[in-house]
């Protein structure tokens, strides 16, 4: 009996553990937010004056880096890196933190040439990471025509 109810605490323990620290190690909205991220959430997008800079950046060809970070419905992160070295962009695509990615989960890197917006489409504008050496063009954000 006293070996049962030590094990089962055991058990306890360790579910606890392991639930914190898989929450402790998220990268949360946040902290996504605070770190100057291009944040995108289902409701909203943060930091867009970060990357209106960048897009200024690139009109002066000034090097320049940012990540746009956004969020799945269950709050999974998936991360676009994009660094300007003046003549092309370096995009990095990474979905590995996302629960339900499906069998394309991976980092997927293409060197590209602009940045484009495809016309406003029920109030919105999206970007787009364009010009890329596999021929196409990768969907950034959305974001409410202001």
């Amino acid at each position: 009996m006293m070996k049962k109810g030590v094990f089962l605490t055991f058990v306890f323990i360790s579910i606890l553990v392991l639930t914190g620290c898989s929450k402790s190690s998220a990268y949360r909205t946040a902290d996504a937010i605070e770190k100057g991220d291009i944040t995108v959430t289902p409701s909203d997008v943060h930091n867009l004056e970060r990357f209106e800079q960048f897009l200024q950046s690139i009109s002066k060809q000034q090097e320049d880096t940012i990540r746009v970070t956004s969020y799945t419905l269950e709050g999974d992160p998936i991360f676009m890196d994009l660094h300007y070295d003046g003549e092309n962009i370096q995009y990095a695509y990474d979905n590995t933190n996302d629960a339900f990615g499906g069998q394309d989960k991976g980092i997927k890197t293409e060197i590209c040439t602009g940045i484009t917006s495809k016309g406003k489409v029920n109030g919105e504008i999206e970007y787009y990471i364009a010009g890329c050496s596999d021929n196409m063009d990768y969907s950034l954000f959305q974001v409410d025509d202001r």
